[in-house]
């Protein structure tokens, strides 16, 4: 055992003795008047604890009252003086105003006419696309399934494998053989 075990045991003895003298005080304080309102009362029944449980995990929301926040009140600053609009230096430009012709409301047949185009405007133009006219989108093409049977093998492969060809296969792990200086 190294010096970390024993402290580690130590310490553990140390936790369950003090656990153990808490009870003791605990036990001996009875005498007391004031109970423990966390202690359920040996005379309560198995509804009452279920009350007492339900109460502790949902209680009942405290209202506290709003307080209203005092809205801060703006005051414009006032002035010593009452306000006079000074004139516009002469040599800046003055603005003209301009005079708009009033508008004409039109006959309701013109505006009959008009209603609903707006609303067509909003189509999305693709709905009304007919995929019968259109070309194919993706290209077929045809399969040469006897090229891909005829698999093309690795010739040192079929040197290895033929037993004719022996000598060369022998010469060829030689070759591929690593080498160790």
């Amino acid at each position: 055992m190294d010096l970390g075990n024993i402290v580690y045991i130590v310490a553990i003895l140390a936790y369950f003795i003090y656990q153990a003298t808490r009870k003791k005080k605990d036990l001996d304080m009875p005498d007391s008047d004031e109970s423990s309102p966390q202690a359920p009362q040996k005379g309560m029944t198995f509804e009452d604890l279920m009350k007492e449980i339900r109460q502790a995990q949902n209680p009942t929301p405290v209202e506290k009252p709003v307080q209203a926040k005092p809205k801060p009140v703006i005051s414009e600053p006032q002035r010593a003086e009452a306000y006079r609009p000074y004139p516009a230096p002469s040599h800046l430009p003055q603005v003209k105003t301009v005079s708009r012709k009033p508008v004409i409301v039109e006959d309701d047949e013109e505006i009959e006419y008009y209603e609903g185009s707006f609303g067509a405007s909003k189509k999305v133009p693709f709905r009304d696309y007919k995929f019968a006219n259109s070309a194919e989108l993706i290209p077929s093409f045809k399969m040469d399934y006897e090229a891909i049977k005829a698999k093309k093998s690795n010739p040192y492969a079929q040197i290895l494998k033929n037993p004719k060809t022996l000598k060369d296969a022998v010469i060829l792990s030689e070759i591929l053989k690593p080498k160790f200086f």
